[in-house]
């Protein structure tokens, strides 16, 4: 028996991306180490809410926290962020490593 290979994933940082017309938006850095390499993409809080409601008709996932929730308003962007991460890996523990890759 030969063990699946490891797959690590975090969302270490926020990074902010001004456009051509001066409009600002905050971008989570989400690092994947697989096989050794290092690999990582820019995506937005609506990017994963669109892979939430994907996951979520394959499998069971804890829910996604809302943006307009008050409750998130008040929170840190970082404690957010430490959040979104932990739900992804959440969710990764139960689909993740039970499938082979």
């Amino acid at each position: 028996f030969t063990a699946p290979p490891m797959i690590e994933v975090s969302i270490p940082s926020l990074e902010k991306e001004v456009d051509e017309s001066g409009k600002s938006r905050k971008l989570f850095r989400v690092e994947v180490l697989f096989n050794e390499r290092k690999h990582y993409v820019l995506r937005r809080s609506s990017e994963f809410q669109s892979l939430h409601r994907k996951l979520k008709k394959i499998i069971q996932t804890p829910d996604f926290p809302s943006k307009r929730s008050p409750h998130l308003r008040t929170k840190p962007m970082e404690q957010r962020r430490q959040e979104r991460s932990s739900t992804k890996m959440k969710t990764c523990h139960r689909s993740c490593w039970t499938s082979s890759i």
